[in-house]
């Protein structure tokens, strides 16, 4: 059977880069949008060169658009694509929520779970009175000129923390896990297992989809020092967000000097070889196998590849074929 393996362009919107993971095989493709190109604007472009590889949003923050705004774009991307369409939502954090949508970044999980709830209202044309918090709608239908493709479309929830985490277990359809340590998965499915049993499902019905960050060089420690920059500019860009869960993998006195350093390059002379190591996978085409093919065994079901920030197109190519599923 062909493993199943994603690939995410994070800010890259490069359609000829979609096309060839489609061709080698690659389940699902992804992007993210930030303060960039909007991540609904890049799929539709390339659900018109594709056929078959499935197109994710990864991630659209909840804070961004409201529940039907966002609902209204999955559909119409759904549809364009043939019902290729995945939903992949997340909190995001103050710097993008508050820096860049000057919207308050308040009680983020209890306004995430009324959000994907009235999401799936929305796709199913469900015309129960909502209440909620954050939102009240009284109509959760589109108009009758538009009809989704599919009812459902699968949601996956870009969780760190427990709380998050075990809310993907009870509401979710896939978990969406970045930069996160492979000696901190175990307890983390036992949070998601937590969840799930709380809504009467297992942790089975969960897809388990991590962000692998992958840098391939024949030359193990330029491989290592691509993904070093890379973990740098998380830490020392976006502070006391994905250091959280290093820090709890015993990382706590790196991730402090990385978040508090005077640049990027500072930050990444701050992070250590082992750090690195339990971030990513890094090395030659046979190392990047081996690294993968450990997250499988822990329980990944879909690694999404990704190359460092900056990465060369020729490298990412490289990434892309020696990763390609089998």
């Amino acid at each position: 059977m062909t493993e199943r393996t994603g690939v995410l362009f994070s800010t890259r919107d490069d359609l000829d880069l979609v096309v060839l993971a489609e061709e080698l095989g690659y389940e699902s493709v992804w992007t993210a949008e930030g303060q960039g190109k909007t991540a609904f604007g890049k799929l539709e472009r390339w659900a018109a060169g594709t056929t078959e590889i499935k197109l994710a949003t990864g991630i659209v923050n909840i804070f961004a658009r409201t529940p039907a705004s966002t609902a209204q774009s999955i559909a119409t991307l759904d549809a364009h694509a043939d019902g290729r369409a995945i939903l992949g939502l997340g909190v995001a954090h103050p710097d993008v929520v508050e820096a860049f949508h000057g919207v308050t970044f308040d009680r983020p999980l209890s306004r995430l779970e009324s959000y994907v709830e009235l999401v799936r209202r929305y796709l199913r044309g469900d015309t129960t009175t909502y209440e909620g918090e954050f939102f009240t709608p009284t109509r959760t239908r589109f108009w009758d000129a538009f009809e989704p493709v599919r009812e459902e479309i699968p949601i996956y929830n870009a969780a760190l923390g427990p709380g998050n985490v075990r809310l993907t277990g009870a509401r979710f359809d896939g978990w969406l896990p970045n930069l996160y340590p492979l000696e901190q998965f175990s307890e983390a499915l036992g949070w998601l297992k937590t969840g799930a049993g709380r809504a009467g499902r297992t942790v089975e019905d969960i897809d388990v989809a991590m962000y692998l960050l992958v840098a391939v060089d024949d030359d193990p420690e330029v491989a290592r020092d691509k993904a070093r920059a890379h973990i740098a500019y998380y830490l020392h860009d976006i502070p006391g967000y994905y250091g959280r869960v290093a820090a709890a993998a015993g990382f706590a006195d790196e991730v402090e000097r990385a978040e508090q350093a005077s640049s990027t390059a500072e930050a990444a002379a701050a992070i250590s070889d082992a750090f690195v190591d339990h971030l990513s996978v890094t090395g030659t085409p046979e190392d990047v196998k081996a690294g993968i093919t450990s997250f499988r065994d822990a329980g990944v079901g879909l690694p999404i590849i990704r190359a460092p920030v900056g990465a060369k197109r020729s490298e990412v190519q490289r990434m892309l074929s020696v990763c390609a599923p089998r």
